[in-house]
């Protein structure tokens, strides 16, 4: 077991005193960042900074961070919330590093999509097929992880391919948080 005890610790956001949310961090004895290369692995979306030790995903809708002697995670409607959801990724911690024998480690430093990017291999036919009012306004949303490409009919046609093909390498490269 690599993370076999940590110290919880229950704030308010530091900028907002009013929020209605809490933030948990446990403060860890001992140093997790072996296991940081297999849960980036494993995490689709996964931000890892080697040089830095730091790992953050978003996982059951939560932003994780992790570093070497730290998790912390945000936006839990009280303190039992936050302790809860601090041991279920102590588990998701130790059961990654348990099979790390089954899993190929990677380090690959995944970046955060930029709409304009995307934007521009967009049709920009602004047909509102997807549901959105213009292709930007789908670019931002695809940014965030909110809508797919499957979304966008006007990608299917032969003349896009190109296009899709390479929306497709950015999103499975991309950190969404």
């Amino acid at each position: 077991m690599l993370l076999t005890n940590y110290e919880p610790e229950i704030i308010r956001p530091p900028c907002d005193y009013s929020r209605e949310t809490v933030n948990a961090i446990g403060h860890i004895t001992g140093d997790i960042s072996p296991v940081f290369p297999y849960l980036n692995a494993v995490i689709p979306g996964a931000e890892y900074q080697p040089a830095g030790k730091v790992l953050r995903f978003k996982w059951e809708g939560h932003v994780v961070t992790l570093r070497p002697d730290e998790m912390a995670a945000g936006g839990f409607n009280d303190a039992d919330e936050a302790v809860d959801f601090l041991a279920r990724l102590q588990k998701l911690i130790n059961d990654t590093w348990e099979r790390r024998h089954t899993i190929q480690p990677s380090e690959v430093q995944r970046k955060r999509l930029v709409a304009t990017d995307v934007y521009r291999l967009l049709p920009r036919t602004n047909c509102k097929a997807c549901g959105q009012p213009t292709c930007f306004t789908f670019a931002a949303k695809l940014t965030m992880g909110e809508v797919t490409l499957e979304a966008c009919p006007v990608l299917t046609e032969p003349q896009f391919a190109a296009q899709r093909a390479k929306l497709e390498e950015m999103i499975a490269n991309a950190v969404f948080l």
